[in-house]
C-alpha cells in the first residue's frame, strides 16, 4: 500500500531523530516500507531537477527587484531625472534640460540646483550646429542666470559666424556639482550628436557633488564612484540610497553631536571638509579624482569625433582674503600670506603681489577655488588631445584686470563674475571656437572692437536683472562661508525697496516670482510710466532667453508699432508667426505692413489669415478691404467694407473708403 502524503510528512519530520523501526511503530508500518521511503529522500536530484531548483531560487530577488523597479518607475519615484526632457513648448520637438535632473547626485541636502533653460531641437537638423556648455555654477551664470551665462554670449557670436546653420548652444551648468557629474551627463549628450563641447569646471572639485570634501563623498576612487553613477539609473537603486541616506541622518541626529543644516545655504550644507590643506592626502585625492575624470571626458568625446573647448578657470584673488586659515600645518599661513601680497601691490611690486595673491589662494583650508594645480592639469589635458582646445579664460582675466590681479572689478565675490566678467568668458571662448572654424574651413570671421560691444549690449542685462543679482549675492554672502561665526540678522528683515522695480527683482528671489513673469510686470511698469525704450530692453531680454515663445516678439513689436517703427517691428512679428501662425494681431499687423509696401496679395493672404481666426476685428477687416481694393477686387472690397459697418459704424475712414469704392463699382458698370 502507498504511503498517505501524512505519513510521507511524519516520517520526514522524525527521519533524524528516530530510527525506521521506532517510525514504523508509531505509523503501524512495515518497517521496510519505511526504510524504503528513507532511501528515496536520499536519493540525489537529476540534474534537470537542480538546474531548475537552483534557477528558481536564484531568480526570487533579481524578481523581486524587477518588480520593485518596475513599481518605482510606473509611480515615477523621484521624478524624471534623465538630462533632458519635453519641455512642451509648444509642441513636442523641443527638448530642454532637466531642472530635476541633479536629484541624481544630491542625495544628503534636500537642496537641489538646477540648470538653464536653453531650448533646442530634439530632432537635430542637417544644418546645424549644436554646442553643449558643461560645468558648474560659473557656467550656469549664476547669479544672474538666463541672460547672464557665457554661452549665450558664444550663441550670439556663432549664430552671425555661421549664417547658414541653425545654431544652437546648450547650457546643461549646474550648480555644486563637479567633473563626476560631467562624466555622467556624457551619454546623453552624445545621444543628442554635438558639434563642439564647451567645458568650464574646476571650482568644484573639493565640495561639489561627490567630491572629497563633500558631504555627498562616496569615497577617494574614481573608478567606482563612475561606477556608482550608472547604478544610479536604475529607481531601486536611488530607493535603496534614499533608505540608507535617511536612516543615517535619524541615527546622526540621534546619537551624533554633528548638526544637520537643514536650514543652512547649499554651500553650507554640502561641505563636510573645512580645512584641507595644500598637498595634503585629501587635497592629492581632489587632484587625482579631476585628472582622472576630466581626461576621460575628453577621451569620450574624442572618440565620438566631437571637438572640445575646455578653460582655465578665474577666482578674485585681489579681493577676497582666504576663509580658512591653516596655522598648525607644514605649509605658510594663507592670511600671512594675503597680508604680504597686499604689502606687495601697495609698493607696486606687481609681480609678488600676483604671486602671493594666487598662493594665498591655494593655501586656503576652505577649497571654494580651484587651485592652480587645476589649471595646469586642464592646460595638460588640452595639449594632449588632438581634438580638445584649451581656452585661456583666466589669462584673459589677468589681461582685463588692473595690474594683472584679478578681483571685484570681474567678480562679483571670491569666483563668480559679473556682467563684464562672464562676456569675458564668452568672448574667449568665442574666439578660440572661431579660430577651430577657420582652420576647418566652415567659416571666416573678424570680429571688430565695435562688434564685441554690439554682442555686450545684446546680453540685455538690465537694471531689474542686477538687481536680481544684488539680492542673490547679499542673501550668499550673509552666510557660510563669508560668514562662519554667530550669523547676522537677514538683510530681508529690514530692506527697504529702492523702488518698484526693485521689490520685483526681490520678489523673484525671495517670494518665488517666475524671472519671466517678474520681466513681464517690469515691462508694463515701464509702459505706464512713459519710459518705452526700457520696457523694450526687457522683453529683447525674454525673446534672448525664450525664442520658441511668440509673446515677447509680439509685446516688442506692439510698441514700435505704436511709434511707427514699422522696421523695426516686421522681423518681430515675422518671429512671431513662425512660431504661432494661430494670433491674429500678429497676421493682421505683418498684413497691415505689406499693404502699405503695396503687396496686396501677400497682404490679402495675411489679412484673410487674420480674419478667419478671429472675424469680428473691424481694424482687420478694414486693412482686408483696403487690400481687396488695391487688388481690384472692388466687389469683395465692398463686401468687406460692409462688415465693418455692421461691427462698427464710426471705423475712421471707413464712411469715405465705401463712398470711394461705390464710385468705382458704378464706373465699371
Amino acid at each position: 500500500m502507498a504511503l498517505s502524503n501524512k505519513q510521507k510528512s511524519y516520517i520526514k519530520k522524525h527521519s533524524k531523530k528516530k530510527s525506521a523501526k521506532k517510525i514504523a511503530s508509531d505509523l503501524n508500518l512495515e518497517e521496510t516500507e519505511v526504510q524504503t521511503y528513507l532511501d528515496e529522500l536520499k536519493e540525489p536530484l537529476p540534474l534537470k531537477k537542480k538546474v531548475l531548483f537552483y534557477g528558481i531560487t536564484i531568480s526570487i530577488p533579481f524578481l523581486f527587484f524587477l518588480v520593485l523597479e518596475l513599481i518605482l518607475r510606473s509611480t515615477n519615484y523621484l521624478g524624471n531625472t534623465d538630462l533632458f526632457i519635453d519641455p512642451n513648448i509648444p509642441t513636442d520637438e523641443y527638448r530642454i534640460p532637466n531642472p530635476n535632473f541633479a536629484s541624481r547626485y544630491f542625495f544628503y541636502t534636500n537642496v537641489i540646483p538646477s540648470p538653464s533653460i536653453d531650448v533646442f531641437l530634439a530632432e537635430k537638423p542637417k544644418d546645424s550646429y549644436r554646442v553643449f556648455a558643461m560645468g558648474g555654477s560659473t557656467a550656469a551664470g549664476y547669479p544672474y542666470g538666463f541672460n547672464g551665462t557665457f554661452s549665450r554670449v558664444v550663441d550670439d557670436v556663432l549664430q552671425d559666424a555661421l549664417p547658414d546653420k541653425n545654431v544652437e548652444v546648450v547650457n546643461v551648468g549646474i550648480s555644486a556639482i563637479n567633473t563626476y557629474t560631467l562624466y555622467d551627463q556624457l551619454d546623453e549628450i552624445i545621444e543628442h550628436k554635438p558639434d563642439a563641447v564647451m567645458i568650464y569646471a574646476g571650482h568644484n572639485e573639493f565640495y561639489g557633488a561627490l567630491g572629497v570634501g563633500s558631504n555627498e563623498n562616496l569615497g577617494a576612487f574614481p573608478g567606482f564612484v563612475r561606477f556608482y553613477l550608472k547604478l544610479q539609473r536604475f529607481k531601486t537603486f536611488l530607493f535603496l540610497r534614499t533608505i540608507i541616506v535617511d536612516t543615517g541622518k535619524w541615527f546622526a541626529s540621534t546619537f551624533s553631536d554633528k548638526k544637520i543644516l537643514e536650514n543652512g545655504t547649499l554651500m553650507e550644507r554640502i561641505v563636510d571638509s573645512r580645512s584641507i590643506e595644500l598637498d595634503s592626502p585629501k587635497y592629492e585625492l581632489a587632484m587625482i579624482q579631476f585628472e582622472s575624470n576630466i581626461s576621460t571626458i575628453i577621451e569620450t568625446f574624442e572618440e565620438e569625433g566631437i571637438p572640445v573647448f575646455i578653460g582655465s578657470v578665474a577666482s578674485n584673488v585681489k579681493d577676497q582674503e582666504p576663509f580658512v586659515d591653516i596655522t598648525d600645518g607644514e605649509q605658510p599661513s594663507a592670511l600671512a600670506t594675503y597680508r604680504e601680497a597686499q604689502n606687495a601691490l601697495e609698493i607696486d611690486d606687481f609681480g609678488t603681489a600676483n604671486e602671493k595673491f594666487n598662493l594665498a589662494k591655494d593655501l586656503d583650508g576652505l577649497k571654494f577655488r580651484a587651485p592652480s594645480e587645476i589649471n595646469e592639469i586642464i592646460k595638460d589635458q588640452a595639449d594632449k588631445n588632438t581634438l580638445t582646445a584649451y581656452v585661456p579664460v583666466h589669462e584673459a582675466f589677468e589681461e582685463n584686470s588692473d595690474e594683472g590681479l584679478i578681483g571685484f572689478d570681474l567678480m562679483l565675490e571670491h569666483l563668480h563674475p559679473n556682467q563684464e566678467g562672464y562676456f569675458l568668458i564668452g568672448k574667449t571662448f568665442s574666439k578660440v571656437i572661431l579660430n577651430d572654424l577657420e582652420k576647418r574651413g566652415i567659416t571666416r570671421s573678424e570680429i571688430q572692437k565695435e562688434d564685441w560691444e554690439k554682442y555686450f549690449n545684446k546680453m540685455h542685462l538690465t537694471y531689474f536683472d542686477h538687481r536680481v543679482q544684488w539680492h542673490r549675492i547679499s542673501t550668499l554672502k550673509q552666510g557660510f562661508p563669508f560668514v562662519q561665526g554667530p550669523k547676522p540678522t537677514p538683510y530681508q528683515l529690514s530692506y527697504s525697496f529702492t523702488d518698484y522695480v526693485d521689490s520685483l527683482a526681490y520678489a523673484s528671489v525671495h517670494e518665488n516670482l517666475g524671472w519671466d513673469r517678474a520681466k513681464v510686470e517690469v515691462a508694463n511698469y515701464y509702459e505706464s510710466s512713459g519710459q518705452i525704450d526700457l520696457a523694450l530692453v526687457e522683453y529683447y531680454g525674454l525673446i534672448r532667453n525664450q525664442p520658441w515663445n511668440d509673446s515677447p516678439y509680439v509685446f516688442a513689436a506692439r510698441l514700435h508699432l505704436d511709434r511707427n517703427e514699422f522696421d523695426k517691428a516686421e522681423p518681430l512679428l515675422r518671429n512671431a508667426y513662425s512660431i504661432n501662425t494661430q494670433e491674429p494681431f500678429i497676421t493682421k499687423m505683418l498684413g497691415a505692413i505689406e499693404l502699405n509696401r503695396g503687396n496686396a496679395k501677400t497682404a490679402i493672404q495675411l489679412l484673410e489669415e487674420s480674419v478667419a481666426i478671429n472675424p469680428r476685428d473691424p481694424q482687420a477687416l478694414f486693412n482686408l478691404s483696403g487690400a481687396y481694393g488695391t487688388d481690384q477686387q472692388f466687389e469683395k472690397a465692398m463686401e468687406t467694407a460692409q462688415k465693418v459697418q455692421q461691427l462698427s459704424p464710426n471705423f475712421p475712414g471707413l464712411r469715405g473708403w465705401m463712398i470711394q469704392l461705390e464710385q468705382i463699382i458704378q464706373s465699371r458698370k
